[in-house]
């Protein structure tokens, strides 16, 4: 019975040791989080110039694809290793960088389940003003669109036949977006929605001007 005890204490010390940070460490995890973070943010839009010019749009689009999978799959496998280690960082361990651990979660779309663990934990830091609300809300969010159900914030955008933002698999209550939105620290659905609207626009100008669509059609 006493080794039992001892074991199960063991375990409790090593649980707690596993989510605390030296300083030597923080400077390492902070590097790595920095690292990636620019992974993810290089692969986050649409693919360089360089690359259609050498492969074409089609195939570019594909070679694109292909090594944003290959580099989220890894920056996923990263961040488990930390969580393991460190549990979630958030202001406490690693301050502002909390957003550098949390955008590949934010993007880890092919394992949801994982994105539903995150969620969890990351409620809790949020309890206990150790996160930013808006991530929380933009995480549930992502999970609601990858699990084909509406939104409660309406973070997550597609665009209609005029380049206008519209809200992916639509909104559980519109009524009270906005609302929603600032008790979550989030700005304004109408400037959301137009901000999504401007920049689709530039990244799109060539096409959407072919179908005559000279400049963003902004929510009034």
């Amino acid at each position: 019975m006493k080794n039992v005890l001892l074991s199960i204490f063991c375990l409790a010390v090593l649980s707690c040791t596993s989510r605390t940070i030296s300083e030597n460490e923080k400077a390492v995890v902070l590097k790595e989080l920095k690292c990636i973070s620019e992974i993810d943010q290089k692969y986050a839009g649409i693919p360089p110039k360089e690359l259609f010019e050498k492969y074409g749009e089609e195939k570019g689009w594909q070679v694109f694809i292909s090594k944003r999978d290959s580099v989220g799959d890894d920056n996923q496998q990263r961040i488990k290793k930390l969580y393991d280690r460190y549990g979630y960082l958030g202001f406490d361990k690693v301050g502002s960088s909390e957003a550098d651990f949390w955008i590949s979660i934010q993007h880890a779309d092919d394992d949801v389940e994982f994105q539903k663990k995150m969620l969890k934990a990351l409620r809790k830091e949020i309890r206990r003003n150790n996160a930013p609300k808006l991530h929380y809300a933009m995480l549930e969010d992502r999970i609601a669109i990858n699990t084909n159900q509406k939104q409660r914030f309406g973070s997550q955008v597609a665009y209609n036949q005029l380049g206008q933002a519209v809200p992916k698999n639509g909104l559980i209550d519109s009524a009270h977006i906005e609302q929603l939105r600032k008790q979550y620290d989030m700005p304004s659905f109408k400037k959301y929605y137009n901000d999504m609207t401007i920049m689709h626009y530039e990244m799109n100008k060539e096409n959407l001007n072919k179908k005559g669509i000279h400049e963003p059609q902004l929510y009034k």
